[in-house]
């Protein structure tokens, strides 16, 4: 699998991707009219870690995998490619 992605710090939308200094791959997804909306999206397993009212913070999201962050990074300019 080939990962390209520009880094960020924090989580600022849905769809922003977020990598574990474990290499783990989650996401932000949204799911609009919910009274839980964003959910953090283990990308290795397809299974929802946690539901959130609103965006999770950096530490919500260490406390919530068990591990620390390595980036967040912006959906609309990262590529993953898998081979």
């Amino acid at each position: 699998m080939n990962v390209t992605i520009n880094r960020k710090r924090s989580v600022n939308e849905p769809g922003d991707l977020i990598s574990t200094k474990k290499n783990k791959l989650y996401a932000i997804i949204e799911d609009r009219g919910e009274k839980y909306p964003f959910h953090l999206l283990c990308l290795e397993t397809f299974r929802i870690i946690e539901s959130y009212d609103s965006l999770p913070t950096n530490q919500e999201i260490e406390e919530d995998i068990g591990d620390k962050l390595d980036g967040i990074y912006q959906h609309t300019d990262s590529h993953i490619t898998l081979n």
